[in-house]
């Protein structure tokens, strides 16, 4: 590294950091930083380009260090140590680099300086978040295997679990926070808002407020927490809440949805679900707020009239190979409560988009067949029903008795299949309907928004699956609440990893999933690779690197960190931790 003096038109000198090199076999130069001019800093040095010089000197000297041969001294009678056992992961330095872009440590810097606390509320809530991500398990696996990471961020089990109640304090202040800085920094799309509801059990018997049984997505008989979980149009986690397990889910939107107008701020926005949230009461919410919503409707469960236009041949067109669509606009009645509890009836007008799929039809047939067999292996065998059975096969028996708790009892009538559920069934296989107040968007438009659902329905089994969200170990509602915010906090990083990541329209490469000739990358492969993207100390504090993949490679390009390395210091990886950190 050199001092250049470059002759600029204004007639000025620029004093820069400049390094030389060779490829090719020829001498180039490469800018490395700007100093300033001249003139300038002959105010502020009474020799500039000697001062810089000396500089320059020195980090060549840096430079030659960090590059030079590592040697290393083995003693073949050194006996393992705990320190030194197990692996270290550096992939979370790529989530230390989003957790910063996003402020998220100067959000805790703000609050934490007024608060009694003698532990760092920002590092605990990094502990969880990475944790969570990388290796998800307990609060108390979180803080007995920090060493992992290459700094200590929890001083002690107690302050993780004290840190809990602050996490819980400041959740909606976070969320909003985050609302701002994904904004500010990536964008936030808030055309549509994708909306969805699971739910997270608890390996107790005894229920609380918040812990109530209801119904279980598993079919667990252990009580459970509701979330609620919208997404903006990207995919990205825009807000949750939580609510009683026996809550139903109907009841849980509106209330979201006018925080997020008091708290966000928001504009108009179409809110897009399943039909579990296609009822009177949230419609009548929306259009009175000005938003709109995109719902798929039940035909089975629907209107005759309804089911006789889906029926109805007249006015499908053609969509494809072995599809077709229709629509009409359709003056709906429909019927909610107001905030006196009484009913009311408004009229409004609504697009109904019915599609056929010949797809959608071989699959509900083979997976009715699955179910009739069941229901036709208990007929032969009235003992081997069991609880799950009841689920499925047994809506398709008549004679069958269930108590209050939605439990088979014993029946003395005969049991036969009903033939006539089965056939009204069969006649819609295959056919779709959505209902929407969006009267101008086009029939492809709506159809498609609404399979951007899928995101939701991703994002869920990342939760569940992938981190590991369930069963949840604490029990203090703040508790729970706060172990919601930290999983919540790392489906965003990890969210917007995927988005930058498929956003970078990096070159085709072997081996990697593409579309249009660019790699695409999937949250779980990402998650998969950087989570494998660990090290182990050799000795005199050199780390043996253990794997890399195009992932690993493919994070060197759009972050901009090397990370081919097979052997490095610890002081590399330090300043590669606090480089992401900027």
């Amino acid at each position: 590294m050199f001092v250049k003096k470059n002759s600029c038109k204004n007639g000025r000198i620029l004093l820069t950091f400049t390094r030389g090199f060779r490829e090719n076999g020829k001498n180039k130069q490469k800018h490395v930083e700007t100093l300033g001019y001249l003139d300038d800093l002959e105010k502020i040095y009474d020799d500039p380009i000697a001062h810089f010089k000396v500089i320059a000197k020195q980090r060549t000297a840096e430079e030659a260090k960090e590059t030079e041969p590592i040697h290393l001294t083995l003693d073949p009678s050194t006996e393992i140590s705990e320190s030194d056992s197990g692996l270290k992961n550096l992939g979370y330095a790529v989530f230390e680099k989003i957790y910063h872009e996003l402020g998220i440590h100067a959000f805790f810097r703000r609050h934490e300086n007024r608060l009694p606390i003698d532990f760092n509320l920002n590092a605990i809530f990094r502990l969880l978040v990475y944790s969570r991500i990388l290796d998800p398990g307990s609060k108390k696996q979180a803080y007995d295997q920090q060493n992992q990471f290459f700094e200590t961020m929890a001083p002690s089990l107690e302050s993780v679990y004290r840190s809990l109640d602050y996490f819980d304090r400041f959740n909606l202040d976070l969320q909003t926070w985050l609302n701002e800085a994904v904004k500010k920094q990536y964008g936030r799309n808030q055309e549509y808002a994708y909306y969805d509801i699971t739910n997270y059990y608890f390996e107790i018997d005894e229920e609380d407020e918040l812990r109530r049984r209801g119904p279980s997505k598993e079919h667990r008989p252990n009580p459970i927490v509701q979330m609620g979980l919208l997404l903006d149009s990207q995919g990205l986690p825009l807000a949750y809440h939580l609510f009683p397990g026996n809550q139903s889910e109907k009841l849980s939107l509106n209330p979201l949805l006018n925080r997020l107008k008091e708290d966000y701020g928001l504009g108009r926005l179409v809110v897009v679900a399943d039909k579990g949230l296609n009822c009177g009461d949230n419609i009548a919410c929306q259009v009175a707020q000005g938003n709109g919503y995109i719902y798929s409707q039940s035909i089975r469960g629907a209107d005759q009239e309804f089911k006789q236009y889906v029926l109805e041949e007249n006015g499908y067109r053609v969509n494809g190979e072995n599809s077709k669509v229709k629509s009409r606009i359709y003056p709906k009645e429909i019927t909610f409560t107001d905030a006196l509890g009484k009913k009311k009836k408004i009229r409004v007008d609504q697009k109904q988009v019915v599609f056929y799929s010949q797809d959608y039809a071989d699959k509900a047939r083979y997976e009715r067949g699955r179910t009739l067999a069941k229901a036709q292996k208990y007929l032969q065998s009235p003992s081997s029903l069991n609880r799950a059975l009841a689920y499925s096969a047994a809506s398709y028996i008549k004679g069958l008795h269930f108590n209050e708790d939605g439990e088979i009892v014993e029946t003395k009538s005969m049991l036969y299949l009903d033939e006539d559920k089965i056939r009204e069934e069969e006649q819609f296989d295959g056919y779709y309907a959505i209902v929407t107040s969006e009267l101008d968007k086009s029939d492809s438009e709506i159809i498609e928004t609404y399979h951007g659902l899928w995101k939701i329905e991703e994002t869920f089994k990342i939760s569940k699956s992938d981190f590991k969200t369930r069963p949840i170990y604490v029990s203090l509602e703040s508790h729970i609440e706060a172990h919601f915010l930290t999983c919540f906090v790392a489906l965003l990083l990890t969210r917007i990893l995927e988005l930058r990541m498929n956003q970078a329209k990096l070159p085709a490469v072997k081996d990697c999933p593409q579309i249009d000739g660019k790699r695409v990358f999937s949250a779980f492969e990402l998650v998969d690779s950087l989570r494998k993207y660990s090290c182990s100390h050799i000795g005199e504090n050199v780390y043996n690197f253990h794997y890399t993949d195009v992932v690993i490679r493919s994070v060197e390009q759009v972050f901009g960190v090397d990370l081919n390395l097979k052997y490095r210091k610890r002081s590399e990886i330090k300043k590669i931790i606090a480089d992401m950190k900027k």
